[in-house]
């Protein structure tokens, strides 16, 4: 159900549906849309009278108040024209469709984001189920329905709820200083959070019953069973000129002892130039070199220095083992990205404090510890299967019956369990494009 997809507990959507299936001409359905944050419980709205008209200058006020909320969730509320709502008080049906617009773009704004995640561009139009959600609503609702959907809608994930009470706390902070050293850190602060208030609103709102995150800013992979932290993990990411991508998938399987499939570009660029340097490298870390049909070649019998970077015509693997960059294990969820989570034959990088070392994949300590969580809900891969398969040194695949959601961010403001925020480095310095694209700053 596409109310259900927006985040809505289960009371509301009932009342919604109720509402819904019994108008006369009900509001065509939505197509699909991504799923949204799981839901706080929350009372179920009382019923109003079928077909409630909003008020002209009682309700008005109340979904005005609604709207200028979104300021809570670091959202500039210009877009709205909320004093141009105001002005039209005399003209009840033109203040009705002009709160409509309004309501529709903010529900937009806090189910997706007030800016397109790929362009930055702020959206200013509502989307279709925002739309239809409204003519649902207007249905059999008034005003106080309406603004407590509004609410609703925004991501109910505690640590977005914990970035918001932080939001606020910075407010009342920055008002009461008068030090300019210090109120410029709030401000810095403020921005910072609006950033990522903006990130967890462009996440799908449900992250599963059970799902992996994966923070680059945080250098860390947690997972999570009913959006409840269960473990955390020290992770390396790419290097600033090999950054690890934003994006979410499922994990589909997992691979013990698995063979390096050394990805063309690396092996233009690392593989290439080590063997010219030390062709032996290539027996002693156990790599193969083959064609691009697959046949398996003698490396003494290559040239190496006349070997072409721009036109590399072979395909290298290395052989599972203690020299393997994957280490033990790799944990799949096939993108264009080609990234994916797995061990290193190289564990001293985790004691640094910044590990931005790889080429984009995700290294992930202790991840035979994961893979074992991962695994719980499959058959016959308990932790002492794990480790019998792992010590057999053999490649070894397990599917999942049940792919797990891993979602790969960029949060430079997190919090702990107890909702303490915590500010990170922006160390691929991408917080300021957004905040541009937010502006104007709240924090002014």
């Amino acid at each position: 159900m596409w109310l259900e997809r927006l985040g809505l507990n289960a009371p509301f959507v009932a009342c919604m549906v109720l509402c819904a299936t019994s108008c006369t001409n009900p509001p065509t359905a939505a197509p699909p849309i991504e799923e949204g944050f799981q839901q706080e419980p929350a009372s179920p709205i009382p019923p109003t009278p079928h077909g409630a008209e909003i008020e002209p200058v009682s309700d008005a006020s109340i979904l005005i108040n609604a709207i200028q909320r979104l300021s809570e969730h670091g959202i500039d509320t210009s877009a709205y024209d909320l004093a141009g709502i105001e002005a039209l008080a005399s003209t009840p049906e033109a203040q009705k469709d002009a709160i409509a617009k309004a309501w529709q773009l903010a529900a937009t704004h806090l189910a997706h984001g007030y800016l397109d995640q790929e362009t930055l561009a702020p959206r200013t139009e509502p989307g279709i189920a925002e739309i239809n959600m409204y003519a649902a609503l207007m249905q059999g609702g008034n005003a106080e329905t309406l603004a407590a959907a509004l609410s609703m809608l925004a991501p109910q994930h505690p640590t977005y709820l914990a970035l918001r009470r932080e939001l606020t706390r910075q407010r009342v902070a920055i008002a009461e200083e008068t030090d300019p050293a210090a109120i410029a850190r709030h401000a810095a602060w403020i921005d910072q959070l609006r950033v990522n208030l903006e990130r967890w609103r462009w996440l799908p709102h449900n992250l599963g019953e059970r799902s992996v995150l994966a923070n680059i800013a945080g250098f860390d992979v947690t997972t999570f069973e009913e959006e409840t932290p269960t473990s955390r993990y020290a992770a390396i990411f790419g290097k600033t000129q090999r950054q690890t991508p934003i994006f979410s998938d499922k994990i589909e399987y997992i691979i013990f002892n698995p063979w390096w499939e050394v990805p063309d570009s690396i092996a233009r660029q690392d593989k290439l130039p080590q063997f010219r340097r030390d062709p032996g490298s290539i027996a002693r870390f156990g790599y193969q070199v083959l064609d691009r049909q697959g046949n398996v070649l003698d490396p003494a019998m290559i040239d190496w220095n006349s070997v072409s970077s721009a036109s590399f015509p072979y395909r290298i693997r290395q052989a599972p083992g203690p020299q393997n960059a994957l280490g033990q294990v790799k944990i799949m969820f096939p993108n264009p990205h080609n990234v994916y989570l797995h061990d290193t034959n190289d564990r001293s990088l985790f004691d640094a404090e910044q590990r931005t070392f790889s080429s984009g994949c995700v290294r992930v300590q202790n991840p035979l510890d994961l893979a074992a969580w991962i695994l719980e809900d499959t058959p016959g891969w308990d932790r002492a299967s794990i480790d019998t398969v792992v010590s057999s040194g053999k490649e070894t695949r397990v599917d999942l019956p049940q792919p797990v959601p891993v979602y790969v961010v960029y949060m430079t403001a997190v919090s702990d369990s107890c909702g303490a925020v915590t500010y990170l480095q922006d160390i691929y310095t991408r917080d300021k494009a957004i905040l541009d694209a937010l502006q104007p700053s709240l924090s002014e």
